[in-house]
């Protein structure tokens, strides 16, 4: 595979901060962004959210017709590539307290080895062994205190069940495979 000229990737990275700043800006409620900047606050967090953007600019090329379904009943995620299921995976759950969203999103953001934050206690770990998120996550759920996606853990016993906080667990070795199949923009639809 020949590698393209640095101009041209210049000219991609460039194309995808425009588009990334355009989406970040689509997505922000403009009344809260006026009141943060009438109250002199700053957010760094659109720089992280472009950044994240650029990294994965490159696969949502690559990734164009790719579409991830949750389907909760069957406990299952398929990914379809131009209308044809090409991998299809079981998962774990939402439990009932806190079910996993059901609806149309798409992916917002992707990490290795992501951070685990408690959804309750708010305590942090990071990657290894006792992350309960594994070593990848695509996440395609917020509503600014809580997020939820798709990642790898350390209970692969909880396949098949509804025992998450809303995530969708996969075993390591499928949302490794996954996570280099799909890019951030890649539509996810959960169903029942």
């Amino acid at each position: 595979m020949i590698a393209p000229s640095p101009i041209r990737r210049t000219f991609e990275v460039l194309c995808y901060l425009g588009a990334a700043l355009l989406t970040v800006g689509a997505w922000h409620d403009y009344r809260v962004e006026a009141q943060r900047r009438a109250a002199g606050l700053f957010d760094p967090g659109i720089f992280r959210r472009s950044a994240n953007l650029i990294e994965f600019a490159p696969d949502s090329l690559a990734n164009r017709g790719s579409l991830i379904v949750i389907q909760l009943s069957q406990r299952r995620v398929q990914l379809y590539r131009q209308d044809r299921v090409v991998e299809s995976y079981p998962v774990g759950i939402g439990q009932n307290d806190w079910q996993t969203p059901v609806g149309e999103f798409v992916v917002q953001n992707m990490r290795r080895d992501p951070v685990w934050q408690h959804p309750i206690t708010k305590e942090a770990i990071g990657p290894g062994p006792d992350n309960p998120l594994g070593s990848r996550w695509i996440g395609f759920w917020q509503d600014g205190r809580h997020y939820i996606g798709l990642h790898g853990t350390n209970q692969e016993d909880s396949i098949g069940r509804a025992v998450s906080h809303g995530c969708v667990r996969m075993r390591e070795e499928d949302i490794q495979a996954l996570f280099e199949q799909v890019s951030i923009g890649t539509p996810v639809v959960v169903e029942r």
